[in-house]
């Protein structure tokens, strides 16, 4: 069996696409990448969803691209063991799902160790569909595979027992019970109803394993725990704290009051102002985050209304979230 490993690879890390790269092919074009860097997606990349030519249009589409994609598996595609065109082979020390018309897009297989710069990094896909009955009715896709089956779950605790349960990065869709977002369940009208045992499973897995940091998606928020990151848009390298890319989905909206950071002769004051504009994907000068123009004034100065343009997101709060600390 043919084995890839790059030792100068840098590994990326981002959530669910659902069909959407632009975020991915603006970072490429930004960063300077090659087919040796690899964009891990945390599970829903939307490859094998429709299940026709969509979805070999969106694969031609991402084979242009100068980057190799590791996925882990979501609950919104098609397990690649399902589908015929797919082989295994061994990169960087672990089974990957391929196809040889698209070389460059691999899918992890469950359990599998994954050695990256020298790190240990173990993939766990899967979860439950929130949305499983809305699905069905509309005659929208749904896998019924689509979480971890007990034989997933056996070869998952085999393969940490050979590593005496020590990683130092696990690769997952859904979450530990401990991580769960549990607001994002709040709208849901039969919230009650979601199968959690995937989670539930990944908690006894959580509360026996050690390692330095677990990522995982699914939920579509970018939340940063002590040990763990919830990724969406944000684009981070693997092991990293701060993010790379953070573009597409911008927090705040026009016309929103907000509070910001402003240098006043030398000196840090409190912003105040209404957002007028939102540049979605940064500017020709800030590409990292999305930024917006602001109409307002400096606390100490609230007399003389300013324009402050291009002022990134992360550094801005709104006057609800100031009310919520």
């Amino acid at each position: 069996m043919k084995q890839e490993t790059n030792n100068s690879s840098r590994f990326f890390i981002t959530g669910d696409c659902h069909g959407d790269f632009e975020k991915i092919e603006f970072f490429c074009r930004y960063h300077e990448t090659t087919p040796d860097d690899c964009m891990i997606i945390l599970g829903d990349a939307g490859i094998n969803f429709c299940m026709d030519y969509r979805d070999e249009e969106l694969k031609n589409a991402l084979d242009k691209m100068p980057l190799t994609f590791l996925c882990v598996h979501g609950n919104h595609e098609e397990r690649p063991y399902n589908i015929s065109s797919y082989r295994t082979k061994v990169w960087h020390g672990g089974l990957v799902y391929y196809e040889d018309a698209h070389s460059t897009i691999l899918f992890a297989k469950d359990g599998e160790m994954y050695e990256m710069n020298g790190k240990k990094v173990i993939a766990i896909g899967g979860a439950y569909s929130g949305d499983k009955a809305f699905r069905i009715m509309l005659g929208l896709p749904w896998f019924p595979d689509e979480q971890p089956s007990k034989e997933i779950k056996k070869y998952v605790e085999a393969q940490l027992d050979k590593q005496q349960w020590t990683v130092d990065y696990v690769l997952s869709h859904t979450c530990p019970m401990v991580y769960e977002p549990r607001e994002k369940y709040q709208n849901l009208v039969d919230a009650k109803t979601i199968d959690k045992s995937t989670e539930q499973w990944l908690d006894q897995i959580a509360k026996r394993l050690t390692y330095k940091c677990w990522y995982f998606g699914h939920y579509h928020d970018n939340v940063a725990y002590d040990d763990a990151e919830l990724l969406y848009e944000e684009i981070k390298e693997l092991g990293e704290k701060d993010f790379l890319q953070k573009l597409g989905r911008p927090k705040y909206r026009v016309k929103e009051c907000v509070f910001f950071p402003v240098k006043n002769d030398g000196r840090e004051e409190d912003g105040y102002g209404v957002i007028e504009q939102i540049h979605e994907y940064g500017t020709e000068n800030q590409r990292k985050e999305v930024s917006y123009d602001i109409k307002g004034i400096i606390c100490g100065n609230p007399d003389q209304k300013m324009d402050f343009p291009q002022v990134k997101e992360s550094v801005i709060e709104s006057i609800n979230e100031l009310m919520e600390k």
